[in-house]
Formats: C-alpha cells, structure tokens, sequence
C-alpha cells in the first residue's frame, strides 16, 4: 500500500492542557515521530492531547477521572489555564504544495466545549461526522499504552470476543467471526511472524458453554504450544502488540500511538520489532513514546520532552532525523 496518498498528523499545537503550560508545537511526517524524554515530563499527555481533539468524551481513554485533571494546575510563574486549546493539522502525504486541514478543539472550566474545522465553528456531532469522512472517526481508538498493552491477552475468549465485538462496531457474532478468520487472523499471524521469527499463532473463533469466545494459540520456538494466559510477560506483549496492530487495520485510522509499548521485550525482539515497526509504518504513520535506542534509530522525527522546575513541560529539542544526528544523539 502506497503511504503517499493517505492523511498523516503534521503539526500538533496544544496550550494549557495538562502539564503544558504555554502553546507547544511540534511537527510529525509520514512515517514514524518519536517522543523521548525523562519519567514524568508529560509525554503521554501528547498522545491524551491527539485523542481528546478528535473528539473523545470518556476521560479514561485520555487518563483522567473528572474535568478538572484536563487543566493545567498552575505554579508560581504559570496561572491556572482559563481554557484548554489543541490543534491538529492533518495533511495528505502527496500535497507537499497544499496547506493541512486544521482540527481545533477548546474547552472552558465550566465543560463547554467549541469545534472547528478550518476556523469553520461545528457542534460535536457535525465535527464527528467530519472526521469520519475524513477517514478519521476510529483515530482516538488506535493507542496502546504500556500499561493497558496486555489488556486483551489477560481476557477470557469470551470477554476478548465481546471487547472486540465493541470495538469494531459490529453487531453479529457471525459476521465478527468471519473478520476475525478473513483479516484479522492473517495479519496477525504475519506481524507475529516478524516479532517471532521461530514461532507462530492463531486466532481461533471458539464456543464455550454456548457463549463466542476468541482465543489466541501461540507455537514458541521448540513447537512448545501455549495459550495466551500460559504465556510469560514479554511472550504475552510481544503476541499482544502482533493482535492489536492486526486489529488497528480494521479500523482504517492513518495513524497509531504507541506508548512504551517494547520494556519487556528482549534484545532479540527489540530488533524484531524494529522489522515489524518499518513494515506497519510503511502503511500507517506512527507516533511513539520511547526511551530506547533501536526504536529511536527508525525515527523520521525526533521530539525531546522536558519540564521546568514547577513540573509544566516544554519541547526542548526536534529533529528531523538523519545517520549523523542519530550518532551524535545519546539514547539510555
């Protein structure tokens, strides 16, 4: 699949929501934008900023649970923000000589919240509408965070198959059934594939005292098969990254968010992943949060994350990569 003709997220601007202080821009490009930075800079909180501007509601899917967490605090030298305001300019990767599509979103303390699509004003429905002729409406669904990335493995099949029933918007467990054995399970073997080498998987539509379940049968190196819940910790991340990128295709988003999603990988999936990750890219822009080098080395674009004394975050540095400044940079 040709990237050239998809959407991708050039520029993102965000100002007084979470630890962001001040208005803070950074540029992406199609392909794969790394975010680094120390422990507790706000990092996540970019990613938080992306779904929240395309229209998400529910606070948990952006880490808060009530309004108020959304504002920056306030320090000694920054006030307490009077409104939060993000912007995303999404842009076709073959239009280097057109201007981006502007999506901005605006929230007061009171909770009124004001759209616009090129300074056009909408109402959420209308804006929601928008993005899904756009091609965008599952964007906000397509994040892994490290914490949430075992979510489905640790399931039983039939709460895998319920939660990927709810996902995807599909109503009938026949026709769940026959996406899972048509799309799903195919990709998902080949992104397994390239994690694991000497291993293999399968998604497998199961029955269990007349409930739909979804099970996942791993073979290790060694023919030794196991299910999802026999796996180790980095076996289980490893099949769970190769299951929701397979699941992510379906949702037709032109980019992902990835977060921290390789510390319990070993050296040998590190390089693995490096495989899995130019090949998803090629299709899909990626946006990631890391700390490690072998991911920092497929980067089109660099971003350093710091914070300031009273803990607001500023963008210390970006680059467009290149072989020189990755030896010059200094990964932990």
């Amino acid at each position: 699949m040709d990237i050239s003709g998809m959407y991708y997220l050039e520029d993102v601007n965000i100002e007084g929501f979470k630890s962001f202080s001040e208005r803070t821009s950074m540029s992406f490009q199609p392909g794969i934008g790394v975010i680094i930075g120390n422990n507790g800079v706000g990092k996540s909180n970019i990613l938080d900023a992306i779904v929240w501007a395309l229209g998400e509601e529910d606070l948990s899917w952006v880490r808060c649970q009530g309004r108020d967490e959304l504002f920056f605090f306030g320090s000694k030298d920054y006030p307490p923000a009077s409104q939060i305001r993000v912007e995303l300019n999404i842009k076709k990767a073959n239009d280097k000589q057109v201007s981006g599509l502007q999506l901005v979103r605006e929230m007061t303390p009171n909770g009124r919240n004001h759209y616009w699509v090129q300074a056009k004003p909408f109402q959420l429905e209308d804006y929601r509408t928008y993005l899904e002729n756009l091609g965008l409406k599952n964007s906000l669904k397509t994040i892994i965070r490290q914490e949430q990335i075992n979510d489905m493995i640790l399931m039983n099949p039939g709460q895998r198959f319920d939660q990927l029933k709810s996902l995807l918007r599909i109503d009938l467990n026949n026709k769940l059934s026959r996406c899972l054995h048509d799309s799903i399970d195919p990709l998902f073997r080949q992104y397994l594939d390239l994690l694991m080498p000497q291993g293999a998987g399968r998604l497998e539509s199961v029955s269990q005292n007349g409930k739909d379940g979804l099970e996942i049968e791993v073979t290790l190196p060694g023919n030794r098969v196991r299910r999802a819940h026999q796996l180790s910790g980095g076996e289980k991340s490893v099949v769970s990254l190769a299951l929701k990128l397979a699941i992510f295709d379906q949702l037709e988003s032109p980019f992902y968010l990835l977060d921290e999603v390789e510390p319990s990988l070993d050296y040998t999936n590190h390089k693995s992943m490096q495989t899995l990750l130019r090949t998803v890219s090629g299709r899909k822009q990626l946006i990631m949060i890391t700390h490690l080098r072998s991911t920092i080395e497929l980067a089109n674009t660099l971003h350093g994350v710091r914070t300031r004394w009273d803990g607001s975050s500023f963008m210390k540095f970006y680059f467009v990569m290149d072989e020189r400044l990755l030896r010059l940079y200094k990964c932990c």
